[in-house]
């Protein structure tokens, strides 16, 4: 049988403090501003804060581990179930995070976007579609 890369406590559920995380955001902008271009990976991570809910995590999840901490905390904010993914991602408008990537593009410092996602948020945005591979 074959084992996964890393052990089960290294598996765990981590999440950074509000400093770490303004740290690591000061040094991605960083990054971003000293390039002279750079390429994105998207996934549903994008996505979730439209309300469309990734397929893998959450209180529906099918993984053995169960929901995350994340998601635990936010089922008790807003105890909203999902009824049909489909007619939500219709209705959802592209985040924050769709529309800075569309900023960054148009800047001309952000040339390619992967995403894995197929709600249609990356190109409801903005971004010019022959700058997006969709893989899924």
């Amino acid at each position: 049988m074959a084992h996964g890369i890393s052990d089960p406590e290294n598996k765990k559920e981590h999440i950074d403090s509000t400093n770490v995380l303004n740290d690591k955001l000061d040094q991605l902008a960083q990054w971003i501003k000293e390039s002279q271009h750079f390429i994105v990976f998207t996934g549903a991570g994008i996505s979730t804060a439209t309300g469309i809910p990734d397929f893998r995590s959450g209180m529906d999840t099918v993984l053995e581990t169960g929901p995350g901490e994340w998601e635990l905390e936010d089922h008790k904010k807003k105890r909203k179930k999902t009824a049909n993914v489909i007619d939500d991602m219709q209705k959802a408008i592209p985040s924050l995070a769709h529309m800075a990537l569309v900023a960054l593009q148009r800047q001309g410092r952000l040339k390619c976007v992967i995403s894995q996602n197929c709600d249609g948020l990356h190109l409801r945005s903005g971004l010019n579609p022959t700058n997006l591979a969709e893989l899924h």
